[in-house]
């Protein structure tokens, strides 16, 4: 006898509502890596493969997200004191 919680009913339109906070959570926390990174002078090659290491480590088990290669486009902007949340606007 199959167990209700092994499969979640987790509505369409509710996916599809949460999905943008997902790749904005994981956008944040590639721009406060960097900040911590650049105060911390660390050196701006260094910090890319750092974080694109740590992306790739957290997302071992499954297939990489598409924003693991806007890592250097938000390093370099962070890197140069804009505001790194205009690298996509």
């Amino acid at each position: 006898m199959p167990f209700d919680w092994y499969k979640p009913k987790i509505p369409e339109d509710f996916k599809k509502k949460i999905e943008p906070r997902f790749v904005e959570m994981h956008l944040r926390e590639i721009i406060e890596r960097a900040r911590l990174l650049f105060n911390l002078r660390y050196p701006k090659e260094l910090a890319i493969k750092r974080i694109q290491d740590n992306i790739a480590w957290d997302f071992e088990l499954s297939k990489i997200p598409p924003f693991y290669n806007d890592v250097p486009a938000i390093v370099e902007r962070v890197y140069s004191r804009k505001s790194p949340y205009d690298v996509f606007g």
